[in-house]
């Protein structure tokens, strides 16, 4: 296995006694790999490999913020933003939970935060459940209070 800084990375080989054999690495670089895979000192068919090693996936380093994710008013769009930048490779799911269901919709700005918007209906307090890579975000699940707008004209 050679790394990207052309260092090596030696295998660690296992007879599986039937003809096969067991391969496995611990990549201590991010990057491409190249992986030579030889039998009696020739390449195999495909050999030499790449591969491309990712940085690990860490949801702790990803962030939501906005005031969407405290209060809202009902029929009113409420807003808040999920960064996920340094966080590695990953997918986000999002998830509004209260006593209506709540629209939400999700723009990705292309910089590695997305723009969320959700409309409560009813009043009560919502659960906004964010995950990345299937684990929450720090904070998780937030709780925002969902009131009537207040109409000063009537007071």
């Amino acid at each position: 296995m050679k790394n990207p800084s052309g260092a090596k990375t030696e295998p660690l080989v296992t007879d599986n006694d039937d003809g096969t054999y067991a391969v496995s690495y611990t990549p201590v670089e991010e990057g491409p790999h190249t992986l030579d895979v030889k039998y009696g000192g020739d390449h195999i068919p495909g050999s030499p490999f790449k591969v491309n090693v990712q940085p690990p996936t860490d949801s702790t380093k990803c962030k939501a913020y906005g005031p969407g994710l405290e209060h809202a008013f009902v029929g009113k769009p409420a807003d808040f933003t999920v960064e996920t930048r340094g966080a590695g490779a990953g997918g986000l799911s999002l998830a509004v939970e209260g006593p209506s269901e709540a629209k939400l919709t999700c723009t990705d700005n292309g910089d590695g935060t997305c723009s969320v918007r959700y409309v409560p209906v009813e009043v009560g307090d919502y659960d906004i459940h964010i995950k990345f890579a299937d684990e929450h975000i720090p904070g998780s699940p937030f709780t925002a209070k969902v009131t009537r707008p207040v109409d000063a004209s009537k007071v």
